[in-house]
Order: structure tokens, then C-alpha cells, then sequence
């Protein structure tokens, strides 16, 4: 899938975990500063995200815990499918 809609499926899986509006949640909104979403929450969140795009745990990045968007982790999808496709 395309950057666009990995972000788009991505508003809608967080929105409906959190509770939100998926319209409300900005690409780069720092998802536990700005939003909330604590490291907990952020690891579940994650694993389904791996689950869903059938990719290499991205819990294991650290970064995406600590300091993640919606932008990031999208791309971090998109770059994913991609090398797993070749």
C-alpha cells in the first residue's frame, strides 16, 4: 500500500483504540506528547500495525515508542512492505 493509505488505516486503527476522531489525529502529532498514548498502549498498537502490514515486529524500534507519529510510523510501514516485496 501507498504512504497515503497506510496513514489513513492507521487514523482509523489508533482512533478507534483511543477513542478519538481518526480526522483528529495529525501525522506528526507526537503520539505520547501530544496525544497521550502511553508506552503501554504504544506497544499494543504496534504489534497490531506488524500484524496487519505482516511485518518484522516494529516494537523493536525504540524510537517509535518513545518519540513516534502517525508520519513515522507509516513510513516505517511503507519501507517495510517494500523490502519485504523486493
Amino acid at each position: 500500500p501507498d504512504y497515503e493509505t497506510v496513514l489513513a488505516e492507521l487514523r482509523t486503527l489508533y482512533g478507534d483504540f483511543l477513542g478519538y476522531p481518526p480526522d483528529l489525529l495529525g501525522e506528526d502529532d507526537g503520539l505520547e506528547s501530544e496525544l497521550g498514548v502511553e508506552s503501554l498502549k504504544q506497544v499494543t498498537l504496534l504489534g497490531r500495525v506488524s500484524e496487519r502490514y505482516d511485518l518484522p515486529d516494529l516494537r523493536s524500534d525504540s524510537s517509535l515508542l518513545t518519540s513516534g507519529t502517525l508520519r513515522r510510523i507509516a513510513e516505517s510501514v511503507v519501507q517495510g512492505r517494500a523490502e519485504a516485496t523486493g
